[in-house]
C-alpha cells in the first residue's frame, strides 16, 4: 500500500469554486487532524453563549407585589398620630383655659382716646364751608347785619364793622371760619375771647364781633353770619377765595357769659378758627360744659380753666397752654410747638370705662402735670385712667399725683419721646408694673422716701422690686405687699416710658 504524504494530498484536492462552502477552521498547533473536539476559541464562544442564555433565565425575577400599606407606613402613621394628640393637648388645653379666663374678664381698654371718632363737625351749628346750611329747626343764617360801620382814615381806607348780639346761655355753641392757613397766612388774623362778664348787671350772654377789612370790596365780600335760636348759637365767618397778598382781614370776637345764679348748661362748645389766637377764661360755677372742642390750624390757644366731660384741643404750628378738668376724655395735640398743661382727671368707679388722656406734639417740649381722682371703694378691677403722651423732639416732662381726697387709682401710662429726654414723676400711691428704656442714653429708675399705706389693707408694706437693671433698660414692680408677678395685670397700674438717643428718668415719690 502506497501512503502519500500531505503535500501530495493537498495537490489532489478539488480546485476552489465560487459557491458558498463550509470551511473548517485551521488546525491549531498540536491538534490532531479531523478531531471531533472543537478548538479553544470555539469552545470559549460556546461557553460564553451558554452562560448568557442561562443568565436571561436564571437571574430575571418578577417585581414583588406592593402591599397597600406596609409595616413601616403603619409605624410612621401611628407615630404622627401620637405626636398630633400630644401637641393638641399641649396647645389646646392652655387655649381653652385662656379663653375661659377671657370670658370672665372685663372688656379690654384701648389706649387710644375715643373722641367721638373725631367727628367734631357734628357740634357746629353752621357749616364751615357751606353758607346754605341751616339749623335743624330751620333757622337760617343771617349775614352782615352790622350795628355800626365806618371807614378809617388810613392809607388803604380800611372799612370797619361791629355787631353785638344777645344769645341764649344754653344749648350748642359754635364759632367757625373757612380761612385756610395755606392761602390766608398773614392775610387773615383774629382774636377770640370766651369768658365771664365782669359786669354783674348784665344778665344775658352776649357775643360781640369787630371786623376790619383793608378795602370796601373785601369788606362787602366777607360774610359774618349768625344762626341763633333758643338752644343754639352759631357764628360763621366766610372768607372770599380771591384775596391777594395786599388784602388784610382782622377780627376780634368776644363771647361773655353772665354771672348768673343759674348755671348755664352748654351741651357742646366748638370752635374752628385757623390763624386766630383763642383765649378762654375761668368759668367757675357759671357754666357747665358737656363737650368742648377748640380747633384751628396755626391757632394759638390759652385756657385759664375749662371743665367738661370731653375736651378736645387741637392746633398746629402754635402752642397750647392751659388748665383742664375732664371726667371722660382729654385730647391735646399740636405739631412743632410746645404743650404745657395742667390736667385734673376724674373717673367714676361705677362707670364701665376709664378716663382717657392723650397729649401729642412734635419738634418741641411737652409738659403735663396730671392730678388723678377716682373714689374707689375697693381695689380697682380695671384701670381708672389710660394716658398716652408723645413727642418726637424736645423734652418730655410729666408728673402724676393723686388728689388728696382720692384713694390709690390704677393708671396705665405710656410716654414716648423719639429723640429728646424723658422725665416722669409718679407719686407714692401708684401701684403696678413699670419699665424705662432708651437706646443710646442712660436709664434711671429710683424711689423717694415719701410714705404711704394701702387704704384697703393697712397691714401691707410698700415694696419696690427691680426685676431687671441695665444701662438702657430697667423694669420691675412697685406697690403694697409682694409682687404678684404676671397675674392679675389687668387690675394694676402700668407705666412705660421710653426714648431713643437721650436719657430716660422715672422717679417714684415713695
Amino acid at each position: 500500500m502506497i501512503i502519500q504524504d500531505e503535500d501530495d494530498l493537498r495537490k489532489l484536492k478539488d480546485p476552489p469554486v465560487a459557491t458558498p462552502a463550509l470551511r473548517y477552521p485551521e488546525r491549531a498547533a498540536g491538534r490532531r487532524p479531523f478531531s471531533p473536539l472543537p478548538d479553544y476559541e470555539t469552545s470559549q464562544a460556546l461557553a460564553l453563549n451558554h452562560l448568557n442564555n442561562d443568565s436571561l433565565i436564571n437571574f430575571y425575577k418578577p417585581p414583588p407585589k406592593r402591599r397597600f400599606i406596609d409595616f413601616r407606613s403603619w409605624r410612621a402613621g401611628i407615630t404622627a398620630l401620637g405626636i398630633y394628640i400630644i401637641l393638641s393637648i399641649i396647645v389646646g388645653i392652655p387655649l381653652i383655659v385662656k379663653k375661659s379666663q377671657e370670658d370672665d374678664k372685663p372688656p379690654p381698654y384701648y389706649t387710644s382716646v375715643p373722641w367721638l371718632g373725631k367727628t367734631t363737625t357734628s357740634h357746629y351749628v353752621t357749616n364751615i364751608n357751606n353758607l346754605s346750611s341751616s339749623l335743624l329747626n330751620g333757622v337760617s343764617p343771617v349775614c352782615n347785619i352790622w350795628t355800626t360801620t365806618g371807614q378809617l382814615n388810613d392809607a388803604q381806607n380800611s372799612m370797619v364793622g361791629q355787631v353785638l348780639n344777645t344769645v341764649s346761655s344754653n344749648g350748642r355753641f359754635s364759632i367757625t371760619s373757612n380761612a385756610s392757613y395755606m392761602s390766608s397766612m398773614n392775610v387773615v388774623m383774629g382774636d377770640l375771647f370766651v369768658g365771664i362778664n365782669s359786669d354783674t348787671s348784665v344778665t344775658d350772654t352776649t357775643i360781640l364781633v369787630n371786623m376790619q377789612a383793608s378795602n370796601v370790596d373785601l369788606f362787602d365780600e366777607t360774610l359774618v353770619c349768625f344762626a341763633l335760636s333758643n338752644d343754639a348759637t352759631g357764628l360763621a365767618i366766610y372768607i372770599p377765595d380771591n384775596m391777594s397778598l395786599n388784602d388784610q382781614l382782622l377780627f376780634n370776637i368776644t363771647l361773655l357769659y353772665p354771672q348768673s345764679p343759674i348755671t348755664a348748661q352748654v351741651d357742646s362748645f366748638a370752635t374752628y378758627l385757623p390763624l386766630f389766637t383763642q383765649t378762654f377764661g375761668d368759668f367757675g360755677d357759671y357754666v357747665d360744659f358737656e363737650k368742648v372742642s377748640i380747633e384751628g390750624p396755626v391757632s394759638r390757644i390759652f385756657v385759664a380753666f375749662i371743665e367738661a366731660g370731653q375736651i378736645l384741643v387741637e392746633t398746629s404750628l402754635e402752642s397750647i397752654f392751659g388748665q383742664f378738668a375732664s371726667s371722660h376724655s382729654l385730647f391735646v395735640s399740636t405739631i412743632q410747638a410746645p404743650i404745657n398743661i395742667n390736667a385734673s382727671l376724674f373717673n367714676d368707679p361705677d362707670s364701665s370705662f376709664p378716663t382717657y388722656l392723650e397729649v401729642n406734639t412734635g419738634s418741641s417740649n411737652l409738659t403735663a402735670n396730671v392730678t388723678l381722682n377716682a373714689p374707689n371703694r375697693s381695689p380697682p378691677q380695671r384701670p381708672n385712667f389710660i394716658a398716652n403722651m408723645r413727642t418726637f423732639y424736645g423734652q418730655a416732662t410729666a408728673s402724676f399725683a393723686h388728689d388728696p381726697t382720692s384713694p390709690p387709682a390704677a393708671i396705665k401710662l405710656r410716654l414716648e419721646n423719639d429723640l429728646g429726654p424723658v422725665n416722669v414723676m409718679i407719686d407714692q400711691y401708684f401701684q403696678g408694673l413699670f419699665q424705662a428704656s432708651t437706646k443710646l442714653g442712660a436709664v434711671s429708675v429710683t424711689q423717694g422716701t415719701a410714705s404711704s399705706s394701702d387704704p384697703f389693707d393697712a397691714t401691707l408694706g410698700r415694696s419696690f422690686s427691680l426685676d431687671y437693671i441695665s444701662d438702657t433698660r430697667t423694669y420691675g414692680w412697685i406697690g403694697w405687699g409682694p409682687n404678684p408677678g404676671g397675674f392679675l395685670q389687668e387690675q394694676i397700674g402700668e407705666v412705660v416710658v421710653e426714648t431713643s438717643i437721650a436719657d430716660c428718668t422715672l422717679f417714684f415719690d415713695g
